[in-house]
């Protein structure tokens, strides 16, 4: 398996590069984080800095880790969509789901290695820079000067490799225990089904992925709950506001199939005048899955960022101007960067997957007599179609968790809806998704190639 493992990168390189980049990004924020608890935990550090130098990072760097293995499980999901034909020769010549799954382990875990060095470089200049703009804000005396080890960095990295296997045993459960009969290449059949469902669980698909993903919208909304018995002036409305907007978030995002059935839903209740609207509430009632990764990313993205965004807000609204104000400022806003680039990476990864491997559709649509524009126009109102049900199931979220935020802070629960951190983190994640959809699919379109398609249509069997 090893053998066939590090074979397999001449034929997916596109998929380890999406896998890497992931991995790189991760790598660099968790690497940051532990030279911060590094610096913290230093002896120079002063005695009045070091509560903010460990508990900083160690909150941040938990909610990073999370958010690296659910974005790394969700790039591997794509691009094993494109290799069922591959697994399933695989199995039919004697390889167990468990080989299938050391396998694709392995390969994660090689490209997440090549990743490591420049990773861990990087870690330690974002830790740095971060460090001189916590001195430069007042929040650590001059001092508290950047000592973060050797130690508490690499194990960073040893994190995110174990996440990242973590993450590769998990995506490719699903596939790797499917029967490979229904996934073997057939002139019939031009695309991998959809249907990721193990066999015997197809009575209750998806049962426990709503009941995960129901408790923790419930626990988000107890944390952000919990501040209503508060003090406004208390910091802890802060430290649990954020893990409820984060974990509504995560709870919204794990429910992308069934805000895609929503969609579906209004979708055939409309009547299409426009042939390539029509096509696309096709594709998205037939292949749902092709714009799951975009909801999930999205969502929590919105959901996230517009409520940071919104917090902050709140607590400018409440007249905080002293140096915990501050520094619960300087948290905010670094969450919401570090979620923007490293969901932005994540996303653009994932449409780049997704849209690539549908050459072959693009060209049959245009042997059928589709021009490249009406193709075009198919695949964004797909994606905008995914757009919509993301930027609105985040942002109900985003105020739902910061409403009791508002009233213990503003008495004013209206506080929590105000435009201008929903508009902002709405148009910011809109430009990615479009933006990249828009202009990777008409690079994909352009080079569809009919012939490819004829050929492989009238392949004969054996």
């Amino acid at each position: 398996m090893i053998k066939v493992a590090v074979r397999s990168f001449a034929y997916h390189r596109t998929a380890a590069i999406a896998t890497g980049l992931v991995a790189l990004v991760g790598t660099i924020l968790v690497t940051s984080m532990m030279t911060l608890l590094g610096t913290g935990l230093a002896p120079s550090t002063a005695a009045a800095d070091r509560a903010f130098l460990v508990q900083f990072p160690l909150i941040m760097g938990g909610w990073t880790v999370a958010i690296v293995l659910f974005a790394m499980v969700s790039t591997i999901g794509v691009a094993l969509a494109g290799r069922a034909g591959e697994i399933a020769g695989i199995r039919l010549i004697g390889a167990g789901p468990r080989q299938v799954q050391r396998m694709l382990v392995i390969e994660t875990a090689a490209v997440t290695a090549v990743t490591a060095p420049p990773g861990l470089a990087g870690g330690y200049v974002i830790g740095r820079i971060v460090t001189d703009n916590i001195q430069a804000a007042g929040l650590t005396s001059a001092a508290s000067v950047f000592a973060p080890g050797v130690l508490l960095p690499v194990l960073g990295v040893l994190v995110v490799l174990a996440a990242s296997a973590l993450a590769a045993w998990i995506g490719s459960r699903s596939l790797a225990h499917r029967s490979p009969v229904a996934d073997a290449p057939s002139p019939a059949r031009h695309t991998p089904t959809t249907d990721a469902t193990p066999p015997g669980r197809r009575g209750r698909p998806g049962r426990g992925r709503r009941v995960t993903a129901t408790l923790m919208i419930i626990a988000g909304l107890g944390s952000s709950a919990a501040v209503l018995g508060m003090d406004p002036s208390d910091v802890l409305t802060t430290a649990m506001t954020g893990p409820g907007c984060v974990l509504v978030a995560v709870g919204l995002c794990v429910l992308a199939p069934e805000l895609i059935a929503l969609v579906n839903r209004v979708s055939t209740g409309r009547t299409h005048r426009a042939a390539p609207s029509h096509l696309a509430a096709i594709n998205l009632s037939a292949a749902p899955d092709r714009v799951r990764p975009t909801v999930t990313f999205l969502t929590l993205f919105v959901g996230i960022a517009a409520g940071t965004l919104s917090m902050q807000g709140i607590e400018n609204a409440a007249g905080t101007t002293d140096s915990t104000g501050q520094v619960l400022a300087s948290i905010n806003y670094f969450v919401v960067a570090l979620i923007a680039a490293f969901m932005a990476i994540a996303l653009t990864n994932n449409l780049v997957a997704s849209i690539s491997q549908r050459r072959t559709e693009f060209a049959v649509m245009s042997l059928v007599g589709s021009t490249g524009a009406q193709t075009h126009r198919m695949l964004v109102r797909e994606i905008g179609a995914a757009t919509a049900i993301s930027v609105v199931a985040g942002s109900v979220g985003a105020f739902l968790a910061v409403l009791p935020f508002a009233i213990v802070k503003t008495g004013n629960p209206l506080q929590a809806a105000a435009p201008l951190p929903y508009a902002i983190t709405i148009a910011i994640g809109i430009g990615v998704t479009l933006g990249v959809s828009s202009l990777v699919g008409k690079h994909i379109i352009r080079t569809a190639t009919p012939t490819g398609a004829v050929t492989f249509s009238h392949r004969p069997s054996s």
